[in-house]
């Protein structure tokens, strides 16, 4: 049902420049050979870089290892993940399966490909990468994370929470799994235990726009209209309104309902077309009842 809501509403370039035929040609000197120490320190400021999302400069620093060591497995899955990061999906699948033959990095191969796999929608042979890679190394929250989405998708919400559950032994204080886990709840009609994930989801990152907002669906999915507004801003005060509003008719209270996307489209003119959809909507459930 919540699910509904957000429907109505969530290769480097290398410069060369010319010279005339009088001009002697410029020679590249060949790029230093980097030793062991320096590969490591190459490979910890690429992973920083990665992991702050900055992937153009984390795959330049990924190069240089590669240049100096071909067969570098982690500069390589680095690459494979950088590709992942900037929506390159297809280009990271190849890559990460060519590394799942790599027992060095198997584990990370396999969740890296069930990942890229999700995000083209391959979601059955997502699930297959994703539990062989749990299978190899228990400790990849990132694919039960991944599990728990695709499990959601299918609206196996049990499953889902214990894939949650499973990632958050591992990385208790991440907002996002907590926020994950409550939303699935939420889809799954248990809005009180979606607060409680929400909560603990606020208070890792207070200032999530996401968190918040499903926060208040949570509120607004219990009956507690009133909370649910309550304290939002004026910029974001319509599309409150219009939530709090759809999930009242949702919840078969449609007095409330018509006050809530009546005073979504008063607040806001250019939010008629989604309000007003809500009240035609909210129209025909009361010609339904009548």
């Amino acid at each position: 049902m919540f699910k509904q809501v957000f429907g109505v509403l969530l290769v480097l370039s290398v410069a060369a420049c010319s010279s005339s035929p009088a001009e002697k040609p410029q020679v590249q000197a060949p790029a230093p050979t980097l030793n062991a120490a320096q590969i490591d320190s190459y490979l910890s400021a690429a992973d920083a870089s990665r992991q702050d999302g900055r992937f153009s400069e984390a795959i330049q620093l990924y190069q240089q290892v590669l240049i100096a060591d071909p067969q570098s497995s982690a500069a390589q899955l680095g690459v494979a993940e950088c590709l992942l990061g900037t929506g390159k999906a297809d280009d990271a699948l190849k890559a990460f399966s060519a590394l799942a033959q790599n027992s060095s990095v198997n584990a990370l191969a396999l969740q890296g490909k069930g990942l890229a796999q999700l995000a083209l929608k391959q979601r059955e042979q997502a699930a297959q990468a994703l539990h062989d890679a749990v299978a190899a190394d228990p400790k990849l929250w990132r694919s039960y994370n991944a599990l728990g989405l695709i499990a959601d998708a299918k609206h196996e919400f049990d499953s889902a929470a214990q894939s949650y559950n499973a990632a958050i032994s591992i990385n208790l204080d991440s907002a996002l799994l907590h926020n994950n886990l409550g939303y699935s709840r939420l889809m799954a009609g248990k809005p009180e235990e979606a607060l409680v994930e929400f909560r603990k989801a606020l208070a890792l990152d207070p200032s999530s726009d996401t968190v918040e907002s499903n926060f208040r669906l949570a509120l607004a999915a219990k009956g507690d209209y009133a909370d649910a507004i309550r304290g939002t801003s004026t910029d974001k005060l319509p599309i409150v309104l219009n939530n709090v509003g759809y999930i009242a008719m949702q919840r078969g209270d449609l007095l409330a309902a018509e006050g809530y996307l009546t005073r979504a489209m008063e607040k806001s003119p250019s939010f008629n077309t989604i309000a007003s959809q809500n009240i035609e909507q909210l129209k025909a459930k009361k010609g339904i009842e009548q």
